[in-house]
């Protein structure tokens, strides 16, 4: 049995078999075949359970003891030597030691062949079901969707519990949730936050690597009344994610979840599958180093064609979609575009390759921001990021309570709650029989039996609102938690980025006072920092505001939908009373 150690955080699903684990926590490995992608271990407390495999990596085994003495050498004779060989032939061996090998180009193709075909890989990776091709076949009529928050649907959760957290790391897992995600996990920052800084960074920084930038590809920023800010969206618009169908191919042997995806700005479906959305985030988190990627919904390994969890899958995929919509960067980029509105085959698997070729990566995507040609005063800017790494901390800390009282809350609401009227109604009933038993010795005027028959009836109504609220507050108010929470895991990586970039210029001011670095390079370096630093304050302020419209409606429904369930509870305990 090996040991691993846990690199994300990584909550379980309620009443399932997955096993929590915490960044840090060395777990046991017990099995590895539970199912791709999935290991089965116990931590240090004796709880046993599932584990995404790609948030723990293996600890190196401890060796045993000190090495051992090597023997000593043998004493051998001198062996005779072979007459040498002509230098031309050693020449020719030497030639073919180096030789180029032309099977190692034919492997690369056939590989590259194999990446045609990733919609048909990781198959136990669906989430709720094996590999497709579905990604390339429209279809389905668009739906509209309540972007209120009150998602109402006859199969919608009748008694759900609350999603897991985001996920920590990201990579493409098939169907199955992005391992990226943040996480938790959202999310899922390829660089380090321990790095001094990336290649990519020093690479973009000092000039090394600036490619080409399209039209197409600008991005404006721009400095108003109210600070600085993206160059909002000229035509707004919105996506449905809508009619989760479960398809098969392979005469039935293979299945799948599609979901059809509509935007306004055409009107044309292109249907979807969970390892396209986790395809799309793994680039997005790749292209843009200083914005927090929004998470997906998370991987369950159990459940997966359930007609509520897909239902509520769809829900969860709706956020991340609105929250895409809204980003004047998200909303427009390449990568985004083609996944809303390719449906051809093969024109998918050319813009997949160029998505996964795109140069403006990583740091080098600020190559293609156009910021004001104001240079930023350093104490104007350190003060804000400053204050935003001491926030995000706050307010991920409060989103993850809030996001377990939601968990808890349900939990009451569908078990405890619902139990304790519904016996208070069984009691009821149980003394209404006894009383009829009396009645039918003796007719009264007014039959008691009744009246306490009807409360009854009322008190055990009232236990099954309670066991169907969840779904029209906490459960609707954890789903925007999940992005919060998503959103703020990655955030200290946008920032750690933007930090490192700080400190790489103060390296490069040091090194031009010792003259070891010329003062235009230093300028040129200083002027790459400020598009940064504008990139950082537009950020910030885009997710400001989003934070304050987005959590005001989420606050006012969730709100909204509690005092209309105790207005109905107080309603049919006034029915209650009427029959006395």
């Amino acid at each position: 049995m090996s040991r691993v150690q846990v690199l994300y955080d990584f909550s379980a699903e309620p009443n399932s078999a997955e096993l929590t684990i915490t960044v840090g926590e060395i777990l046991t490995v017990t099995s590895t075949d539970v199912g791709e992608g999935w290991w089965e271990g116990t931590n240090a407390r004796g709880q046993r359970g599932l584990f995404p495999a790609a948030y723990v990596e293996v600890m190196p085994n401890a060796p045993a003891g000190p090495p051992k003495m090597p023997p000593p050498p043998l004493i051998q004779q001198a062996p005779k030597q072979q007459p040498s060989q002509p230098a031309q032939q050693q020449q020719q061996q030497q030639q073919q030691g180096h030789r180029y090998d032309p099977t190692s180009d034919d492997w690369g193709e056939q590989q590259d062949d194999w990446e045609d075909d990733w919609d048909d890989d990781n198959d136990t990776y669906s989430e709720i079901g094996p590999a497709s091709g579905g990604a390339t076949t429209p279809a389905a009529t668009p739906a509209g969707h309540n972007q209120n928050g009150n998602f109402q649907s006859s199969s919608y959760y009748a008694n759900a519990n609350l999603p897991a957290p985001p996920a920590g790391a990201h990579h493409n897992d098939g169907d199955g949730i992005s391992l990226a995600s943040t996480v938790v996990g959202g999310t899922r920052r390829t660089t380090s936050s321990g790095k001094i800084f990336s290649k990519t960074g020093d690479a973009y920084l000092m000039g090394l690597s600036v490619p080409a930038v399209s039209e197409s590809d600008r991005v404006q920023i721009l400095q108003t009344e109210n600070g600085i800010i993206w160059k909002p969206l000229r035509d707004g618009y919105t996506v449905t994610v809508d009619s989760p169908k479960k398809e098969k191919k392979f005469n039935g042997l293979k299945s799948f979840i599609a979901y059809q995806l509509t935007p306004s700005f055409n009107n044309i479906p292109v249907s979807r599958r969970y390892k396209h959305f986790d395809w799309l985030h793994e680039r997005l988190v790749d292209k843009f180093c200083l914005i927090p990627i929004p998470p997906l919904p998370d991987k369950q390994i159990s459940g997966r064609y359930d007609e509520e969890f897909v239902e509520h899958r769809r829900v969860q995929l709706q956020e991340f979609v609105d929250w895409m919509c809204r980003h004047p960067v998200l909303s427009t980029c390449a990568v985004w575009m083609h996944f809303l509105t390719c449906t051809d085959d093969k024109k998918w698997k050319t813009g997949k390759r160029t998505a996964e070729k795109d140069p403006l990566v990583g740091t080098t995507f600020c190559a293609a921001i156009f910021p004001p040609d104001k240079t930023l005063l350093h104490s104007q800017v350190e003060p804000q990021v400053e204050s935003c790494i001491l926030f995000v901390p706050q307010m991920n800390a409060a989103v993850k309570s809030l996001f377990q009282i939601c968990s808890d809350e349900t939990k009451k609401f569908q078990g405890q709650w619902k139990q304790d009227y519904q016996r208070l109604g069984e009691g009821l009933s149980e003394l209404a029989r006894s009383l009829e038993i009396d009645e039918r010795r003796q007719v009264t005027q007014i039959s008691l039996s009744n009246s306490v028959g009807h409360a009854a009836g009322i008190f055990i109504s009232i236990g099954q609102m309670y066991a169907d609220q969840p779904k029209h507050d906490f459960i609707p108010f954890s789903d925007r938690l999940h992005i919060y929470r998503g959103l703020l895991n990655t955030f200290p990586d946008s920032l750690n980025e933007y930090r490192n970039a700080v400190q790489k210029r103060k390296d490069c001011e040091k090194l031009t006072a010792e003259q070891k670095m010329e003062n235009s390079q230093l300028a040129e370096v200083n002027r790459r920092v400020d598009v940064m630093s504008y990139a950082m304050l537009a950020e910030m302020a885009h997710f400001r505001q989003e934070r304050d419209t987005h959590l005001k409606d989420t606050l006012r429904n969730f709100i909204g939908a509690q005092i209309e369930f105790y207005q109905n509870i107080v309603r049919r305990l006034e029915q209650a009373q009427s029959h006395f």
